[in-house]
């Protein structure tokens, strides 16, 4: 029994490390993502919303730790049970396990035989073919094998070193790099930039693994309640007039005093102009967006309509990167970055009220950005009687922000910031207050921020579920 335990697992080990090397080969299917996959698109609210809680958006990895682990021991039992069958019941196993595999491809948004991945339905189709393949293959000869030793040991160490090389790989994938001490005002170092590098840009997806889109196999799509339905190559949408713009991006998710929240310059189509070259039939009220990972969100067709709503295709003077949307995602100004689709497929006009991916989990779904500031500096101590700069990044959507006001007694007085002009309207801006401690001890730094039309940023502490976070983000430092 331990040896066909041993060799099952030996088995399953084989076909994984297989999968994940086909998954950042070729962009293959990989059985552990696809089960992520299908959970993430069917847990309920009611159990959703407690881990999310709980873990955030580390919800997800461990969702996926598990799937990995569910994927071995379901594995490793159905070999371990094979292999005392004759050999008609193992090629029946094998082949409904295929099946069972192909299945899973639409079920988790990949597309009927993988036709939504980056391998394609023939390369994703062959690829779970030999990993299911591989799997029985190790059974067989382990079924065959007359000898009660142990599995050979210079096979396991090679399976060993693959799977070795695969989690280096996803390791240096998953990796940050370094942050730069690039700054606004050069005096202020730790001050957020005003232009957030790609590499440093905030990602938040519902993947475990993003799409990689072939451009060259994929277009976007014009549809719903238009006159005239069509598709755009992406390279099509490049030769469209352009604009470029600034905004800033921000997670719903987004606590107070989060990072979740970055500026780019970006270019791109307006949506209007694409809606417009459709035409759009009197019945349409709702913009549904899809993307090739599966996810949906919309808005109101008249907001689609603003100038300031684009479908880009480049971020900061470079094209798009996988991580935010390559080749083609939506900015839309004034709502948090949940509608901000990445990787759109398709825009459609609709008569009604869409739900999207985190809509039917629980979140808003007019995602209203809501007013915030944050305290970037200083977080250490202080010398006292050494001017030091309390300073920050403060948002308030296409609304604007005319004030910042810093306290350094928790907010029992107040002081303006310097407040440097944003970079558009749909952007952050910076801001820094010089202050000199008069005497050693503990002090609470809070800021606020003021939109254009006066409204004071609430002080009201709310967590981001459902509607995005509030509340003044205090920062506690001591003089010495």
């Amino acid at each position: 029994m331990r040896r066909r335990v041993g060799m099952a697992l030996l088995a399953v080990l084989v076909a994984t490390a297989f999968g994940a090397l086909a998954r950042f080969g070729w962009e293959g299917p990989f059985p552990p993502e696809l089960m992520a996959q299908i959970l993430f698109a069917n847990i309920p609210v009611w159990a959703f919303t407690p881990l999310f809680r709980i873990f955030g958006y580390s919800s997800k990895y461990l969702a996926f730790g598990a799937m990995v682990g569910l994927h071995v021991v379901a594995w490793t039992a159905l070999g371990a049970w094979l292999m005392t069958r004759g050999g008609r019941i193992m090629s029946a196993g094998l082949l409904a396990l295929f099946g069972l595999t192909l299945l899973a491809l639409p079920l988790a948004g990949a597309g009927w035989f993988g036709s939504a991945l980056g391998a394609g339905p023939i390369v994703a189709t062959l690829t779970l073919l030999v990993s299911v393949g591989l799997y029985g293959g190790v059974l067989l000869l382990a079924r065959r094998s007359s000898k009660p030793a142990a599995p050979d040991r210079r096979g396991v160490l090679r399976v060993a070193a693959l799977a070795l090389t695969v989690g280096v790989g996803l390791a240096a994938g998953l990796a940050r790099v370094a942050r730069a001490a690039e700054d606004l005002f050069k005096s202020i170092a730790g001050l957020a930039p005003e232009i957030v590098p790609v590499g440093k840009f905030y990602t938040v997806s519902k993947n475990v693994f993003d799409p990689a889109v072939n451009p060259a196999r994929s277009s976007l799509e014009v549809k719903g309640l238009v006159d005239r339905p069509y598709r755009l190559t992406y390279e099509e949408l490049r030769t469209l007039p352009a604009v470029e713009q600034y905004a800033t991006l921000m997670c719903i998710s987004n606590e107070v005093g989060g990072e979740l929240i970055s500026n780019g310059h970006w270019r791109g189509v307006r949506l209007k102009d694409l809606l417009n070259r459709a035409g759009i039939k009197p019945r349409a009220v709702e913009v549904i967006l899809r993307a090739a990972d599966g996810y949906s969100d919309s808005f109101p067709l008249k907001k689609g309509l603003e100038d300031g709503v684009v479908v880009v295709y480049e971020m900061n003077g470079k094209p798009l990167v996988k991580e935010h949307g390559a080749p083609a995602r939506v900015i839309v100004p004034g709502i948090y970055g949940m509608t901000n689709v990445k990787w759109v497929t398709s825009i459609e006009l609709a008569d009604y009220d869409y739900k999207g991916y985190w809509e039917v989990r629980g979140w808003s779904d007019e995602a209203i950005y809501k007013t915030m500031s944050r305290i970037d500096v200083p977080h250490g101590p202080v010398k006292v009687g050494q001017q030091t700069w309390i300073a920050g990044v403060a948002f308030a959507g296409d609304r604007g922000i005319s004030d910042v006001e810093v306290s350094t007694d928790s907010g029992k007085t107040w002081q303006k910031a310097r407040v440097k002009p944003p970079l558009g309207p749909f952007t952050w801006v910076l801001w820094a207050l010089p202050w000199t401690p008069a005497a050693p001890g503990s002090y609470t730094l809070v800021v606020r921020a003021i939109e254009t039309n006066g409204t004071v940023q609430t002080s009201e502490e709310r967590p981001p579920l459902p509607d995005g976070s509030s509340g003044w983000h205090r920062v506690t430092v001591r003089a010495t």
